[in-house]
């Protein structure tokens, strides 16, 4: 643990994410202290040129956005010990801020990121792609999909779109291969997961942890139609283990998936795999400041 000053922390704010506006926000945080340091940043462009110009001037990198922006920020700070990673909500499903403990409160923020405690947490690599929370293929990366091209963001017209999504996706089929697995069938969707969570409490993976080198695989199969909302409650209650069409698997070594459908998402963000998919666990390779949450 090291002290933390004002003057080690950058803001880096997504306009496009959430539904708190970015200048209320930043006029927050010029309330608290007018030198604290913030960008704003419209594309992956600018958020890769902030990491080149800034990466060695501050040591806590606060993401303001939902889990894309979070994923976007991942591959900047992976193997940087001397790197902190921190997270203002404000997304649509703020899965992975959620599950480390981060609130909408730039007070209590800024009192954990000057304790300078922070953890050591996993990431998931697929492909090129880093992913610190849940990923995968099939109905979940069909509304990432289908969500990122409309013009109306926020919770209400994401459940509207899944809603839709349910009766317009069709069971693919995929298998996953291992060292010491095979499982091949016909899945309603696949999830690689670090953390428990989607976003907004759906917990796919209730038994995952982002620090045990452990990647969670959640296979969904083909589920009746009359049987979503029992499926719904059991996600956000955390208790899916109780339904027969899903199936947990444990794994710390590499695996491959086939599927034949090829529109995934990473951490939320829609992304096209053609061919085979490769995921592995990076053990430890990324600090994220330890919140009082926690």
């Amino acid at each position: 643990m090291h002290k933390i000053r004002n003057s080690d922390i950058i803001f880096i704010l997504n306009p496009n994410s959430g539904k708190r506006q970015v200048s209320n926000i930043i006029k927050s945080i010029k309330r608290t202290d007018e030198n604290l340091f913030y960008v704003i940043t419209k594309d992956v462009a600018e958020v890769k040129d902030v990491f080149d110009k800034h990466i060695e001037h501050f040591t806590v990198f606060v993401i303001v956005g939902g889990d894309g922006s979070v994923n976007e920020a991942v591959k900047y700070l992976v193997n940087r010990p001397d790197k902190y990673l921190s997270v203002y909500p404000n997304g649509s499903g703020n899965g992975f801020a959620k599950e480390l403990g981060f609130k909408g409160d730039l007070d209590s923020l800024l009192r954990d990121i000057r304790s300078g405690d922070a953890m050591d947490l996993d990431v998931i690599k697929i492909n090129d792609s880093y992913s610190i929370n849940a990923s995968g293929v099939g109905l979940d990366s069909y509304v990432a999909h289908a969500f990122s091209q409309t013009k109306n963001r926020g919770l209400i017209n994401y459940i509207l779109l899944s809603i839709k999504s349910l009766f317009a996706f069709k069971p693919f089929k995929a298998a996953i291969t291992s060292d010491d697995f095979k499982v091949a069938g016909i899945y309603q969707m696949i999830t690689i997961a670090n953390t428990r969570q989607f976003g907004n409490n759906a917990f796919i993976a209730p038994l995952a942890r982002p620090d045990d080198g452990i990647i969670d695989i959640v296979l969904v199969k083909p589920i009746p139609f009359y049987l979503y909302p029992y499926f719904v409650v059991l996600l956000f209650l955390g208790q899916l283990n109780k339904s027969r069409h899903i199936d947990f698997i444990k794994t710390g070594k590499p695996i491959t998936i086939e599927s034949e459908y090829n529109h995934f998402h990473v951490d939320g963000e829609p992304v096209k795999y053609d061919g085979n998919v490769n995921v592995s666990i990076k053990q430890d390779c990324i600090k994220v400041i330890k919140t009082a949450s926690l």
